[in-house]
């Protein structure tokens, strides 16, 4: 019979562990009662803990498999909300889903049933590794982005929504198959009184969701999250590297802050500018969801046939940049502009040619006249009075200005403005070059500090190890010292020489005879003095029928009344009262106990016969036998408790060793990505610094461009 469960207690992940080394005992369910749970390498069924449950991974007779969570914490809610989600998933039969069934007394731990979820074992990747190995193969991502939208519309034309909707529930199959998992968050219209118990990854989430929005409609926004990311990335692959740091797992292109200023958002700005008009439609819709309530945001809706495009194919370079390398460049494009097509390169930059230099000349004779006219006409001149002085100062400014815009639109002066910003932009694409290759060193040194940190953790391990089997051997020692003192002084005292053995026989005979001759002396049979058949008869009503019934008396003081007197049946007996039996008749009934004491004891046998003797020879052999017995399994059981501490201690070791193992293996492999990427760092230093330096050259003759120049240039005079 299993017991009742606590409502406050629930098994640890240990006690999971424990109860399925017996999957047999411990399941209720006939296919994993035949299943095989998953072990670790020292033989123990495998969990993967979380906060609120550990999961186990079960292999069925068949082929199939499980995964089966075991939870740690009690939740009043538990049985109706999971039953009421299997309920409703039943009834879908979406490819999508995988079976889930909440098995209400699913396992026994330690003679108690408890919950469990029984979920069928997916074999697909999750969708961030995906998209790392295929994020080259757009149409396989767009695929993936219906499934993902045909299987929302299904929950939501339900009335069911996923609650947590992020890249860490979908996985995708070899065959591309998207598979939604963890429904543990799920909203159902039959659980709509009870609270949310998930808020959901806080970068595929409104920024005002809140318990409120548990319905139907809480995957809207997280679905247009992903499905806005997985077409974007369709369209430009570029996008992947682009937004999201090295090793980042927390989101696909958008993050939490983001969603709170749209406007100042990166993601949201290269979405709009990357080209394809179908990402800033997605953009500016996505933008504007985060300006609504969350209850405002429409279902989604897939983008019409025709307008979601991809990249085309294109030649591969000879000198294009290796994908490994490419994810640690500046993401910066270099700028490398050309001359102008009228400034060939080898033109002096004093060659201010053209129809620039002619309009300058004419519009510096007009300033020249409009100077000398404003003069004239100031001061009286009447070859020139007759226009006023205004105008020919707007002359003049005319002829300046004309002048000034000459200048500015020259190609030479053009071609030396592009010149320093593809000089500048070369400058800020060294300087992130060389930021990224210092982080790259400076991930390679804190990898080397954490395996470092990692080792010397192993080794407090392994020392607690030693520390805990040396604990375990002297308690054992200790144990066993102290029972084989013990053993040791029960055997002195049976080792005594046999007259005293037989003496002591002989005092329990004697004990024997006294206490049978008081159990025969009946008082109503043979009344002590006094005692009339009247007080017997009170005497036995009360329990005290013979001499062995009692052996003491006591009187109270009645305080000027009259005393009581009380039977004793034992030396520690408060006393029975019994009617009219006094201090006198107790004292009689004592003397008659006495007396025959005295007479047994005069009386018992003062020697032992043959056969008492040999029985105390037999009982000495049995207790020295018992004792050695005892010895000997003191002596086993401290054995066995070094054995297992030095076997714990054992396979603590092996367990040890091959972390140490898999923890130097993953450090290497991480050393050589980092080495490989610190090379493909110092490769674009060198690169962005070649096309600093080319950009420089190609800024240096134009450096002495300048009005000044083109002032002399105007009036037919070069500078040296």
């Amino acid at each position: 019979m299993t017991q009742q469960r606590s409502p406050t207690r629930y098994p640890t992940g240990g006690d999971y562990v424990d109860a399925l080394q017996a999957p047999g005992l411990a399941f209720t369910d006939p296919q994993l009662r035949a299943g095989t749970v998953k072990t670790d390498a020292l033989g123990m069924p495998e969990p993967v803990s979380g906060n609120f449950a550990s999961v186990f991974h079960v292999y069925g007779t068949t082929g199939e498999q499980w995964a089966i969570k075991c939870f740690v914490r009690p939740d009043a809610d538990r049985h109706h909300r999971y039953d009421a989600i299997a309920t409703a998933l039943q009834a879908l039969h979406h490819p999508a889903l995988v079976d889930f069934d909440y098995q209400a007394d699913g396992i026994m731990v330690a003679g108690v049933r408890y919950p469990l979820l029984k979920m069928r074992w997916v074999q697909a990747q999750g969708l961030m590794p995906w998209l790392e190995t295929h994020i080259s193969h757009p149409e396989r991502l767009l695929t993936v982005a219906e499934q993902f939208a045909d299987v929302v519309a299904t929950l939501e034309k339900a009335g069911i929504a996923h609650g947590d909707l992020q890249h860490g529930n979908l996985l995708i199959t070899d065959q591309d198959e998207l598979k939604l998992i963890d429904y543990d968050g799920m909203y159902v219209p039959e659980i709509a009184e009870l609270p949310p118990n998930e808020k959901g990854l806080v970068n595929y989430q409104h920024p005002r969701r809140g318990d409120s929005d548990y319905g139907p409609g809480l995957d809207r926004f997280s679905a247009w999250v992903i499905y806005t990311s997985l077409v974007a990335l369709a369209a430009r692959p570029d996008l992947w590297r682009r937004l999201r740091a090295t090793d980042d797992d927390t989101k696909l292109l958008f993050a939490s802050d983001d969603y709170l200023d749209p406007a100042a958002s990166g993601a949201f700005q290269t979405l709009r500018s990357a080209g394809p008009p179908h990402l800033a439609a997605l953009a500016d819709q996505l933008a504007t969801f985060t300006r609504l309530t969350p209850s405002q945001i429409p279902a989604l809706e897939t983008m019409p046939a025709g307008t979601v495009s991809m990249p085309a194919p294109r030649a591969a370079s000879a000198t294009e940049t290796p994908d490994w390398l490419a994810d640690h460049l500046p993401k910066t494009p270099p700028v490398s502009p050309a001359a102008p097509a009228e400034t060939p390169a080898s033109a002096s930059v004093h060659s201010f040619v053209g129809r620039h230099l002619a309009v300058a000349r004419l519009a510096a004779a007009g300033l020249l006249l409009g100077v000398a006219g404003g003069i004239a006409a100031g001061v009286g001149v009447a070859a020139l009075a007759a226009m006023p002085v205004f105008a020919w100062i707007l002359t003049a400014l005319t002829a300046m200005v004309a002048i000034a815009g000459s200048y500015l639109t020259h190609p030479l002066v053009a071609a030396r403005r592009k010149a320093r910003d593809a000089y500048i932009a070369a400058q800020q694409e060294l300087a992130a070059a060389k930021a990224q290759a210092q982080a790259v060193r400076g991930t390679r040194a804190q990898l080397e500090s954490a395996t470092t940190a990692q080792q010397q953790a192993l080794r407090g391990q392994r020392d607690a190890a030693i520390r805990q089997r040396d604990t375990a051997i002297a308690h054992a020692q200790q144990v066993l010292q102290q029972s084989l003192h013990s053993i040791a002084q029960r055997r002195s005292d049976w080792s005594n020489t046999p007259q005293a053995r037989e003496q002591k026989r002989l005092a329990e005979i004697a004990a024997e005879y006294v206490q049978r001759a008081l159990s025969n002396a009946v008082i109503a049979k043979n009344p002590p003095r006094g005692i009339e058949a009247k007080i017997a008869g009170a005497l036995a009503d009360q329990g005290f029928r013979t001499a062995a019934d009692f052996v003491d008396y006591r009187t109270v003081s009645g305080h000027g009344r009259y005393d009581k007197t009380f039977i004793k049946r034992s030396r520690t007996d408060y006393g029975t009262y019994v009617e009219n039996v006094g201090e006198k008749r107790a004292k009689a009934l004592l003397q008659w106990r006495q007396n025959i004491i005295s007479r047994a004891e005069s009386q018992a046998p003062k020697t032992l016969t043959p056969q008492q003797r040999h029985e105390v020879t037999v009982q000495v052999q049995q207790i020295q036998a018992a004792l050695n017995a005892e010895e000997n399994a003191a002596k086993q059981q401290a054995r066995t408790a070094v054995e297992q501490a030095r076997a714990a201690e054992g396979a603590a070791q092996v367990a040890m060793d091959a972390q140490e193992k898999q923890l130097e293996a993953e450090a290497q492999d991480k050393r050589a990505n980092l080495d490989r990427r610190i090379v493909g760092a110092d490769a674009a230093v060198t690169a962005a610094r070649r096309n600093a330096g080319d950009m420089s050259d190609a800024l240096a003759p134009l450096t002495r461009v300048s009005a000044g120049t083109y002032l002399l240039a105007i009036v037919g005079v070069t500078s040296p």
